[in-house]
């Protein structure tokens, strides 16, 4: 076994908030659901048959999760979410391959609840209503993002993919999700779907042979993107007066 998976831990401190984009009361509705989304209140069977409300983390990749770029797929994996200890750097490096630990996922909570984790064994098919009838109660940042992918990949694989190649690949995605949201919030529309939908068709738009999606890929261009988005929200904003 690989004694090589990454953790929250610089110089043998954990940093358990820089797991998150945002939890509880910080997780708005206008957020696409993303790679490591967790909800609550989802009535799911275990091993048992009992059926019963479950913590799950949504596990697919950004760019396998949606057939449009908007829309959801008709069912999603997702593994249940459950309390455990709070697991120490070791524990993160060697064994416990299959979790990935969620340490102070419900910050509120002074319980041992206060800290879950998700478990790879226990997955399920879930549809988008299923997770809109929940509800969302985290969101991870690209960081854990990219250590939920490197765990779940060393989980069906054996192999340790290092977290900066994972950021290559998601960056762009979730630099996307965030003007999204951004468009949303902004646009203030009463269904969201709506407005992530006139959103990604602007960032699809052919702009002389490329369009800002494409651009959102790179580094360098990203930042021309997200001020041409302010910049576009700002004259609709305007035109609406």
């Amino acid at each position: 076994m690989s004694k090589n998976l990454e953790s929250p831990h610089v110089n043998g401190v954990p940093n358990w908030g820089s797991l998150y984009r945002a939890r509880g009361d910080e997780v708005l509705p206008s957020r696409p659901i993303l790679t490591g989304d967790i909800f609550a209140g989802l009535p799911l069977s275990g091993e048992a048959g009992t059926v019963k409300a479950r913590f799950v983390m949504v596990l697919q990749h950004p760019c396998a999760m949606r057939t449009d770029g908007v829309s959801l797929n008709w069912q999603l994996l997702v593994a249940e979410v459950t309390k455990r200890k709070e697991f120490g750097e070791a524990d993160w490096a060697d064994g416990n391959y299959s979790l990935m630990p969620l340490p102070e996922l419900r910050p509120e909570v002074t319980t041992q609840a206060r800290h879950q984790a998700a478990s790879f064994d226990n997955l399920y098919l879930v549809s988008p209503a299923a997770l809109n009838a929940g509800r969302r109660i985290a969101c991870l940042s690209p960081f854990g993002m990219n250590l939920l992918l490197q765990r779940w990949v060393h989980y069906s694989s054996r192999v340790v993919v290092p977290t900066s190649v994972f950021q290559q690949q998601t960056e762009g995605s979730f630099e996307e999700c965030d003007l999204i949201e951004e468009w949303c919030d902004a646009s203030n529309a009463s269904d969201p779907l709506v407005a992530a939908g006139e959103c990604m068709r602007w960032l699809r738009a052919n702009r002389n042979g490329t369009s800002y999606q494409d651009m959102l890929k790179d580094p360098q261009t990203r930042s021309t993107v997200r001020k041409a988005l302010r910049a576009e929200l700002k004259g609709r904003m305007a035109g609406a007066v």
